[in-house]
């Protein structure tokens, strides 16, 4: 990046001695069931993102199976395989009908029986950063399909060591270019360390505490923070110069957390951040 850049360079970022673990997909399940329970104005949510994370785990488990990942090259080093991914497009898009409302149902069900040259475009294009708005003849639910079915291909991927190993800007995904989909503290000496959880392959890197993951913005009276009682160890960081915002899960108050799945469970304060004119920085897995 260059000089003039508001981000400093990924190597003068403060890095963990190694990533955190992601967490299975099992303990995904496992604690979109627990929190809906506790949260019941996000339990149907929560519930259909506990079965999505269930067939996203099929999906995985099948890649872990094949050969292996092909070599990605300089001017693609984030390969999408679609000889490892097309097989499994289908089942995937029946078993998301079969947990989907209508219309996202409906969308499924077509996709689950065209053309594998749909799906190939489909997935190409979405996994080439293509967005809903330049893809405006598309359905609405192909984006959530797309991207709900290549999330594990992602996070298969960047186990592996496969990546781009230098992101486009200081606040996205070093593994993948891909925007955070939450901010995390995690205890560190007598204080706490902030890192950013990918929205795709659910990498999790370093981050400095007091800067607006959209912006750069490092005033401390333009970045507002807002915690509900309800849920004390989950937090809106907003910011007042751009107007995105971006959810902090906070360890050293529940350390059974997991990031992104609570994150969805405080999806109410979506609501209440967009009523107040803020902007999400990227959606979650749930689509939200």
């Amino acid at each position: 990046m260059g000089a003039d850049s508001p981000f400093p360079l990924l190597g003068e970022q403060p890095l963990f001695p190694e990533p955190p673990p992601r967490p299975s997909f099992a303990r995904r399940i496992q604690r979109a069931h627990e929190l809906s329970e506790r949260y019941p104005a996000a339990a149907e949510l929560l519930r259909f993102y506990g079965r999505l994370a269930f067939a996203q785990q099929h999906i995985f488990d099948s890649l872990g199976d094949s050969l292996g990942p092909g070599a990605g090259t300089p001017a693609d080093p984030w390969p999408l395989q679609l000889e490892l991914v097309l097989p499994l497009f289908p089942d995937f898009a029946r078993g998301l009908a079969e947990i989907s409302p209508a219309p996202m149902r409906d969308r499924a069900l077509t996709l689950a029986v065209s053309r594998i040259a749909q799906h190939e475009k489909l997935l190409t294009f979405f996994w080439k950063g293509g967005s809903l708005q330049s893809a405006e003849d598309s359905p609405a639910a192909d984006p959530f399909i797309a991207l709900a079915f290549l999330q594990p291909y992602a996070e298969w991927l960047a186990e592996s060591g496969r990546g781009i190993s230098a992101a486009a800007g200081h606040a996205t995904c070093p593994v993948c270019g891909s925007e955070p989909v939450c901010s995390v503290l995690r205890d560190q000496d007598h204080g706490a360390r902030r890192s950013l959880v990918c929205s795709l392959c659910m990498n999790e890197w370093s981050f400095l505490r007091v800067r607006c993951v959209a912006c750069g913005e490092e005033r401390f009276d333009s970045l507002p923070i807002f915690t509900p009682q309800e849920m004390p160890h989950v937090r809106v960081d907003a910011c007042e110069t751009c107007h995105h915002y971006i959810k902090t899960i906070d360890m050293t108050k529940d350390g059974l957390a997991v990031p992104v799945v609570d994150e969805i469970a405080a999806a109410p304060l979506d609501l209440w951040a967009a009523d107040k004119g803020y902007k999400k920085l990227a959606l979650t897995p749930a689509g939200i």
